[in-house]
């Protein structure tokens, strides 16, 4: 009986230290963010401290983990007539917005069959894109928060494959990557 009740109070203690751990976390520092159509979008970079005068790479990566597969639109390029919107806030929450907004146009026509993919179950499309320090407007040391959404370009009733995943569904948030600015 005393070793249950132990046992107990060890449980409840390293219960509470994991509440308080995750609580100091950043806000926002989810694994994986909204879904739609079961796809998630997932932001990783290739290292968590940067200075000023360096370039980061950042890969986005939309995923099918669902047991069925879906058409999506091939191309993953930034602004609001492409497929990927970037955002940016500083430690405090303040939104930056980058030194040029990117703003990609969509040449592709829902007609072109070749525009689409399929993304199969347990299957990705990704791409990676430099950028730098500079670019995003972190121009002071400190802690930076980036997160993507991913939206279509189309819509479900202007792409005749099905199922297709599009703008009506609304955007799929990337999960919040947080990087560190030093000198």
């Amino acid at each position: 009986m005393k070793v249950l009740a132990i046992a107990l109070a060890l449980v409840a203690i390293v219960s509470i230290t994991v509440e308080a751990a995750m609580a100091q976390q950043p806000k926002g520092d989810a694994t994986i963010g909204q879904k739609a159509q079961g796809l998630e979008l997932v932001l990783v970079v290739d290292k968590r401290k940067y200075k000023l005068s360096e370039e980061l790479k950042l890969q986005v990566i939309l995923v099918n983990p669902t047991s069925k597969p879906v058409y999506v639109f091939r191309t993953l390029d930034w602004g609001v007539s492409a497929s990927l919107s970037l955002h940016l806030r500083g430690a405090s929450g303040r939104e930056i917005e980058p030194e040029f907004p990117p703003d990609a146009q969509t040449y592709d026509s829902p007609d072109d069959k070749s525009a689409f993919v399929k993304l199969s179950p347990d299957h990705f499309l990704g791409a990676n894109f430099p950028a730098s320090v500079k670019f995003l407007n972190f121009t002071r040391p400190g802690k930076y928060a980036i997160s993507v959404e991913y939206t279509s370009p189309f819509s479900t009733t202007e792409v005749d494959l099905k199922p297709f995943l599009g703008k009506e569904h609304g955007p799929i948030k990337s999960n919040v990557v947080w990087i560190e600015v030093v000198r």
